[in-house]
């Protein structure tokens, strides 16, 4: 039977967790989490279906809805860029963000999603550019806000094309893997290993740089006409090497196509090399010829 000292003990104790929790726990030992500790620590919203997808995959996230539980990146990101909002993976804290997340496992874009996010947390195929795979939208959106000083744009630019679109390629490749056993679409990759999102980000980066390139080299405000020529020019002339090496292979893939039956693993690989010449034609602004 506690004592009568025990008892008030408890007493003052119980106050004091009750006085901490109306004050959003910040007196210390008093059990209710502080602001700092539930965004640095925001709890996960199925911690079942986390399990679940490091059972299939072999990577450990905890992933949390942002909308309902702010953390570090979701409240500080915006605040530097547009892309703030947007669906992230911390690798720093193993953590995941998803907007309006549910955890069920029952729709495919966040099925997809999940998996797009846990492979920018996958530690098996990590490159340089895995540890600054969001730099270039930092960069940029702190260059916005700054208005667009040369060097901010140039970095930025520079950090799109060859840290941010090659980790989205990393986390598409992932995603690309469990696209079947999970059942949402399967994300485009080429036989290089690039994807639509990594090439959005590319060609981001290079308007981007180049924009910031003219701004160097045309301090006398040459006309745009000139430029633009000049541009096109330039452009023409990396195309024509593209188109040459399109053409020339498109006439053997044909040959080949035409005596197939079904088409062999060597064609569609071949299908998908010819793709990726016609977009990095494209790219360059001149229309492929097949």
């Amino acid at each position: 039977m506690p004592t009568l000292f025990q008892t008030f003990l408890n007493q003052v104790g119980q106050k004091y967790k009750e006085v901490d929790k109306r004050l959003g726990g910040w007196l210390p030992g008093g059990g209710t989490a502080s602001p700092v500790t539930r965004a640095v620590f925001p709890p996960q919203v199925s911690p079942a279906r986390s399990k679940e997808l490091e059972k299939i995959t072999g990577v450990k996230g905890k992933i949390i809805n942002p909308q309902k539980t702010p953390s570090l990146v979701s409240a500080i990101a915006p605040v530097f860029s547009a892309w703030g909002t947007n669906d992230y993976a911390n690798p720093v804290l193993g953590e995941i963000g998803i907007s309006n997340y549910q955890g069920t496992g029952k729709n495919s874009k966040e099925r997809y999603t999940e998996i797009h996010e846990l492979g920018h947390l996958n530690p098996t195929d990590k490159k340089y550019y895995s540890y600054g795979g969001v730099a270039g939208r930092f960069l940029t959106g702190v260059s916005e806000r700054l208005g667009k000083p040369l060097p901010l744009e140039l970095a930025g630019g520079l950090a799109l094309q060859y840290l941010d679109a090659p980790e989205e390629d990393r986390a598409e490749r992932f995603a690309s893997r469990f696209a079947k056993q999970l059942n949402y679409p399967s994300p485009e990759i080429t036989s290089q290993g690039t994807s639509p999102y990594g090439d959005m980000l590319r060609r981001q980066g290079r308007q981007i740089s180049q924009e910031a390139i003219n701004t160097v080299i045309n301090p006398f405000g040459i006309p745009e006409k000139i430029i633009n020529k000049t541009t096109q020019f330039v452009n023409e002339q990396r195309a024509s090497a593209l188109q040459q090496e399109l053409s020339r292979s498109l006439s053997g893939y044909r040959q080949r196509f035409a005596n197939e039956i079904e088409i062999s693993p060597e064609n569609l690989k071949e299908s998908e090399r010819l793709n990726s010449l016609a977009r990095q034609i494209e790219a360059l602004g001149i229309e492929p010829k097949y």
